[in-house]
């Protein structure tokens, strides 16, 4: 399966060392790091746009950003299998955005 690009390689290579932090607790550390940063990011986009009134959160910030990091996560495995395109993910991820923070901004680009 030939790859459209940097992302879907890079995206690979996280899933592959996957089985590496389950056996290895330094890698272990440097994944919890890593998912730790990428939720915190988008807890303080979250916070910011509910704090400038163009969020309305349907829940705690810090669990709406861990979930983005989980869907992103899941919807990896979708384009590295073949079940979906970067633009299919793009576009859930932004329904789930609209969803969560009930501004339509991020209804999906046709």
């Amino acid at each position: 399966m030939p790859w459209p690009g940097e992302g879907e390689e890079s995206t690979r290579l996280l899933f592959e060392l996957f089985p590496v932090a389950l056996r290895n607790e330094g890698a272990a550390d440097r994944q919890r790091t890593f998912a730790h940063q990428q939720a915190e990011l988008y807890c303080q986009v979250l916070e910011l746009g509910q704090e400038r009134g163009d969020f309305t959160l349907t829940g705690d910030a810090r669990a709406l950003g861990r979930s983005f990091v989980a869907l992103e996560d899941g919807y990896a495995m979708d384009l590295l299998v073949g079940d979906a395109t970067a633009q299919d993910i793009e576009d859930r991820l932004l329904d789930h955005a609209r969803v969560v923070t009930g501004n339509p901004a991020f209804a999906r680009r046709d």
